[in-house]
């Protein structure tokens, strides 16, 4: 590999991987909020 082409693909991959990790607490943390909504709507 070209030493250039490493330096652009490492903050390419590193922000992929930053991205994918907000991306997957998000979703996490919509998935609980909609558990918790869902067993407070049973109990009604």
């Amino acid at each position: 590999f070209p030493s250039h082409l490493i330096m652009n693909l490492v903050p390419v991959m590193l922000g992929a991987i930053s991205l994918s990790g907000i991306l997957y607490s998000y979703f996490k943390i919509v998935s609980s909020v909609r558990s918790i909504s869902s067993v407070q709507g049973k109990h009604k």
